[in-house]
């Protein structure tokens, strides 16, 4: 089995190709819940970019870089999207398999992070319409006391770290998401993992895949966790599902199954229930526990819908301190590369 990689001095990641052990303690209460099912949301969630509901009818033209009421997506889809108007069948749609879309929502509420946060939500990386899919998708945790109204740079980024663009020398770097405490990259093309682009600009200790902007990305399916940053430093990588590299190509993975679904079509005129039938196949649900108490460790547990339930993939200490209260949001992309990605049932707690 590959083993993941350590990045000597920071964290390394833990992979079990069996279940993980059950979650530090039963949660306590649910702090925030969301189905993302329905024609509307929880309005304390800002829409930014493509991200839309298919539960509701569609709407008019998203501009890619602003924020707006979470609602119907807009009128021109591309690729193997569910069907809109679809409540209580719905979804939460970052971006369909358009060329450069950028998709995220961002809940800018501060909810308490002392007893710890669990989040668990299911998520969907299917139907590129190239032959490789991108870019991925991105959950990030934010210091509660800054203001969350933007994501980060996308590409390579996932919406959560700084970005130089193409690794252009003398360029201008796109800012991170501000008050960055934690990002989890679900890295379908594999950028996030690599520091190329000056991602983690100002970090001691930089990602083992190297500093340069490379083709193809340093390595696909991988999931990584990136630390605090704020602007244009920081979000420095802490642990990855890299396995061992031994020759010159990409880094392997070594998570115990795939973040990218199969799915490569929707019928015509298919019905909200026999669409959600048909991604069911290819859903996976993530759960991210950062724990209360002195030295926690974050972990980051996959069901992959293979019978296995869910694996430990990622295990690192929590970045210190800890901020008291948190915000959240999740954020994707594409380029000319593409893929659709969609978000369901969210649910965060406090660990105790």
């Amino acid at each position: 089995m590959l083993r993941a990689v350590a990045l000597t001095g920071v964290a390394a990641a833990a992979v079990s190709a069996g279940p993980a052990q059950a979650a530090p303690q039963r949660p306590r209460s649910v702090l925030v819940g969301e189905s993302f099912t329905g024609a509307a949301a929880d309005s304390r969630f800002i829409g930014y970019g493509a991200a839309c509901l298919t539960g509701a009818r569609r709407g008019g033209h998203v501009a890619e870089a602003s924020n707006h009421p979470l609602g119907g997506c807009h009128p021109d889809p591309a690729g193997p999207v569910p069907p809109v108007d679809a409540a209580p069948h719905g979804y939460l749609q970052l971006t369909d398999a358009h060329v450069e879309e950028t998709g995220a929502v961002l809940f800018d509420s501060p909810i308490p992070a002392d007893d710890g946060v669990e989040v668990t939500f299911e998520q969907w990386q299917y139907g590129n319409t190239t032959r490789i899919p991108a870019d991925g998708i991105s959950f990030f945790l934010t210091d509660g006391a800054k203001r969350l109204t933007t994501p980060g740079a996308f590409g390579g980024s996932l919406g959560y770290a700084q970005k130089l663009p193409d690794g252009s020398p003398g360029g201008q770097i796109v800012p991170g998401v501000e008050g960055g405490y934690l990002g989890i990259g679900l890295d379908v093309l594999g950028d996030y993992f690599g520091d190329g682009e000056a991602r983690g600009n100002g970090c001691s200790r930089r990602s083992p895949a190297g500093t340069r902007f490379q083709a193809p990305p340093p390595g696909p399916n991988i999931v990584t966790a990136r630390g605090p940053g704020n602007g244009t430093e920081g979000y420095c990588v802490l642990a990855a599902t890299a396995g061992e590299k031994e020759n010159a190509g990409p880094w392997p993975s070594a998570l115990p199954g795939r973040l990218h679904g199969t799915l490569s079509g929707m019928p015509a005129r298919v019905t909200p229930t026999r669409a959600e039938a048909l991604l069911e196949p290819v859903k996976r649900i993530v759960r991210v526990v950062v724990p209360p108490g002195p030295e926690p460790e974050v972990t980051v547990d996959i069901d992959f819908r293979d019978g296995e339930g869910f694996q430990r993939v990622l295990s690192f200490p929590a970045p210190e301190p800890v901020p008291s209260t948190v915000k959240f949001g999740f954020a994707a992309s594409t380029g000319p590369l593409t893929d659709v990605h969609l978000i369901r049932r969210l649910t965060v707690r406090s660990v105790r």
